[in-house]
């Protein structure tokens, strides 16, 4: 997997990420917004909002892999 961007918005409590994985290859992404609500439910370990400014890429890819148990991945985009 390939995480392209991601970023938490505070306004609006929304983790927005772009990604691709390794079935896609290198034309098609696809993008993942997640309120809060949802990462908490998905996060691999117990996460507060304050904690949002320290996510990195690991976190975002298991956020990524637990999301994906149980929704399908969102349509691809061509790049």
């Amino acid at each position: 997997m390939i995480i392209h961007e991601f970023y938490y918005n505070d306004d609006n409590r929304r983790l927005y990420i772009e990604f691709s994985t390794d079935d896609d290859g290198d034309n098609f992404y696809r993008v993942l917004n997640l309120w809060f609500e949802d990462i908490e439910y998905y996060s691999p370990e117990i996460i507060v909002e304050e904690d949002m400014e320290d996510i990195d890429e690991d976190f975002v890819k298991e956020l990524i892999t637990q999301y994906s148990k149980e929704n399908d991945l969102p349509e691809e985009k061509t790049l």
